[in-house]
Formats: C-alpha cells, sequence, structure tokens
C-alpha cells in the first residue's frame, strides 16, 4: 500500500471483542438495541478507523438489517452475539471504503441500484422491494446503499490492483484437465458454506458463540444464503455461501469427512476446523460429468416385464430370473425385440433416441458407459422390471478450447479470492484501529 501519510498501527481488534459484548449489554441492558435509537446513543463512538468512526447508530443498524434480511429470530441475546462479528465486519468495510477513496475509484448511482437489484434477485425478491422490506424493519435505506456501493467499490479495487498480477499457466490447465478426466464417474457435493473465522485465541469464545446462535437460526428456518451473505467471512459469501460443484478430494480435509455422510438438503453443526468455524450445507449430489461439454445420445431399445399389484419379493426375483434369461441371449437390438415381442408385453421395444442426460438419474449411471450391444442389469421401472440395450452411442464432440478457457477462470477466480484477503490484511497491518466501547 503506497502514498499513505502515514503508517498507524493496528490495535488488535480480537483482545476487544469480549469487553464490547460486555459494553454493549451495560449500554443497551438486557432489551438489546432498539430500532429507534436516541440521537446521542447514534453519536457514541463504537470504533475509530484511521481518524474515521464508526457510531453505535452505524452498528445498531447493520445488526438489524442483517437480522431483518437473512429472517434471523430476534432478541436481545442475538444482537449481543452478533456485535463483535458485525462490528468487525464493519472496521473491515470501512477499510474498504477507504481504499477506494485513495485509490480514486468512483462508483455510479447506476452501479449500485444494480447492485441492490442482483441482490432481489439472488433472493428472489421482486424488484424495488428490498428498500420496503428494509425500511418497515426499521434499517436506514442508506445502510444498504453504503454496502452495496463498498462492494462495488471493492471489487474494481481488486480488479484494477490484483487482477492483472494472477497468472494461470498452460500445465496448470492441463493438470486440470487431467484431474477432472481422473474423477469422471466419482460422485461430486454442491456445497454452500457459512464461514467466521477465529483470528486469534481471544476470539474462540465469542466466534463459537455466534456460530452456534447461526446454527440454531438455520435449525428453525432461516435462509443459508441470506446467513452466509451477512455474516460469512469467505468470499464465497457473496453469491450465498456457494462454493459450486466439488470432487471429495478438493474439500477441505476436516469437513470433507462430514459432508460424505450428509444427504442433500441437510446442514452441518459447526465444525471447527484451523481457520476457525464452519457451517456447511449439502445442497445436491451427482455423478462427476467429467469435461461436459459433450451431449451424448443413446438409441435404446427395453424388453419390460410388468409385475402384478402388491407383487411379494419372491415374485419380483422370479421375473427378474426370467428377464435375464429371455433377453441375455440376444446379441443386437434386432434379436433383443424379437425376444421382447415374443414375451408380449406391451412396453417393451424401441426407445429410439435419447439424451444421457435426460435419463433418471439411476438409469443414467446404469447406461452411461454401457457398450452397444450390451445389455443392463434389470432396473424398476415402470410398474416392473426392465432390461435396456444400447443400440447406438453418439458422443457429442467436446469443445477443448472452452473447457481450458472455463478451468483458466476457475482457477483465476480462487487465486484471486485469495489474494484479495492477502490485500485486506495488509490494509489491517497498516491501519490504527480503536475500538471505544
Amino acid at each position: 500500500m503506497k502514498n499513505r501519510p502515514r503508517k498507524p498501527q493496528y490495535n488488535n481488534l480480537g483482545n476487544n471483542l469480549m469487553s464490547l459484548l460486555g459494553a454493549l449489554l451495560v449500554l443497551f441492558g438486557m432489551l438489546g438495541f432498539s430500532a429507534t435509537a436516541t440521537a446521542q446513543e447514534g453519536i457514541r463512538i463504537a470504533a475509530v478507523v484511521n481518524d474515521e468512526v464508526i457510531s453505535l447508530l452505524d452498528l445498531e443498524s447493520r445488526i438489524v438489517m442483517a437480522i431483518a434480511s437473512s429472517n434471523t429470530k430476534d432478541g436481545p441475546e442475538t444482537r449481543r452475539r452478533m456485535a463483535p462479528s458485525i462490528l468487525r465486519s464493519l472496521i473491515e468495510e470501512r477499510l474498504m471504503q477507504q481504499e477506494v477513496r485513495r485509490l480514486g475509484i468512483k462508483v455510479s448511482t447506476e452501479e449500485v441500484e444494480g447492485g441492490i437489484a442482483l441482490i432481489e434477485k439472488q433472493n428472489g425478491m421482486p424488484k424495488g422491494s428490498l428498500r420496503q422490506f428494509l425500511k418497515s424493519s426499521g434499517v436506514p435505506i442508506s445502510t444498504l446503499v453504503t454496502r452495496t456501493e463498498v462492494e462495488i467499490g471493492w471489487n474494481k479495487v481488486i480488479g484494477r490492483e490484483v487482477l492483472p498480477n494472477i497468472r494461470v499457466s498452460d500445465e496448470e490447465i492441463n493438470d486440470a484437465v487431467r484431474s477432472i478426466k481422473t474423477n469422471a464417474g466419482k460422485p461430486q457435493y454442491l456445497i454452500a458454506e457459512i464461514y467466521l473465522p477465529v483470528n486469534n485465541l481471544s476470539e474462540e469464545g465469542s466466534v463459537k458463540q455466534v456460530t452456534n446462535q447461526l446454527f440454531e437460526q438455520l435449525k428453525n428456518g432461516a435462509s443459508f444464503p441470506r446467513i452466509a451473505r451477512n455474516f460469512s467471512n469467505s468470499p464465497s459469501s457473496a453469491t450465498g455461501g456457494d462454493l459450486g460443484w466439488l470432487s471429495y478430494e478438493q474439500i477441505n480435509p476436516e469437513i470433507s469427512g462430514v459432508i460424505k455422510v450428509m444427504k442433500p438438503g441437510q446442514v452441518s453443526l459447526p465444525i471447527r476446523t484451523v481457520g476457525g468455524y464452519h457451517i456447511v450445507t449439502l445442497r445436491n449430489l451427482r455423478i462427476n460429468p467429467g469435461l461436459g461439454g459433450g451431449e451424448t445420445t443413446l438409441g435404446l431399445s427395453q424388453f419390460h416385464m410388468a409385475f402384478s399389484n402388491g407383487a411379494s419379493e419372491a415374485e419380483k426375483n422370479e421375473k427378474k430370473a426370467k428377464l435375464i434369461s429371455m433377453s441375455g441371449q440376444a446379441t443386437s437390438c434386432d434379436a433383443f425385440e424379437t425376444a421382447a415381442t415374443k414375451a408380449g408385453s406391451p412396453l417393451s421395444g424401441s426407445l429410439g433416441k435419447v439424451k444421457l442426460s435426460s435419463l433418471p438419474q439411476k438409469m443414467k449411471a446404469e447406461l452411461a458407459s454401457l457398450a452397444v450391444g450390451k445389455i443392463s442389469n434389470p432396473l424398476e421401472t415402470g410398474g416392473g422390471l426392465a432390461v435396456i440395450m444400447v443400440c447406438d452411442r453418439q458422443e457429442g464432440k467436446i469443445d477443448m478450447d472452452k473447457v481450458k478457457k472455463n478451468i483458466a477462470e476457475k482457477i483465476k477466480v480462487e487465486r484471486l479470492n485469495i489474494a484479495a484477503i492477502g490485500y485486506m490484511r495488509g490494509l489491517k497491518r497498516e491501519a490504527f484501529v480503536d475500538i471505544r466501547l
């Protein structure tokens, strides 16, 4: 960081967090913050960041906005526990704002409006409704506008100061291609996270409290993306905590064991890692499609046998054995369909051309690597059992230039996020922060 008038010192924020909790209780009592703070309370100073003030009213407004927008249950205890995390976010936001000004970066009104519209879209809200929602919750509109403006400005800072230094080599891209091919056909996990860092031991208790509180709110139906956007300290917070599709090897080892036993839609208990506390949700699960981009089309034929109503396991096993016996001798689709016709099943015969991606998951997994002229294992479908033969397979052509471009962009974004965290750490090292509570 250059061209600064002085190099001040950064007072340890972590050492003040627990005292902040107590001070907040003294100031506001067990009733918590009021949405209509008096002017005297509002002008009291919560913290000073390089000679700029964060007031109690700033802190109060941000807490109320976080509670309202994340559908978190309100109450004195909730607000008390949120205060340290919110104040830390406000301090970082003020540092971002100062860096935006130092570099002469401008954010237009149109950009702010577009950012607010994007937040509404991400949360399934009608255009223009977010302002009204916050107003009804007692949150000044300026709180939303300021936060959105700072986020846009900070992205411009990173884009100008950091992005030009990010490089991705051809060898790194080729290594990623090989890894994708190796993991094709293995499970992939669609994950979202909420992350609260513990920067030093003095923060352990307060961060743990906040994480547990957020978990309770999630258990009671609070929106995971909204909680992530308002409280997570990860770069993924901008997209509601979404980390995208990851293979098992790509997941933090401290978290992968938890993810492996979760079912789609479940939310984990808070997980303590080296850096802090995580809450993760498994949004979905699939088989890794590999490089993708090439749509596979299959010509299929089906040999089907129906079950009687309320069929027993014995009947199902008998039909299964008979189906395998009658279809197993066929080595071509013509022979396969002839055998099916002789069996007299109305659901047997050609299924025509079908895109692999359009098939049910179990059928897709069964047929994905099945060779032409081969027969699948029996599958329960259509009120009975069916074996399916692949009569024809047409593999879509993969656009490798597009694949490599996407891989390079993904690697670049990952490195950019890491570099942005480092940039903020640099600002903190050079900053003077004084918590006044």
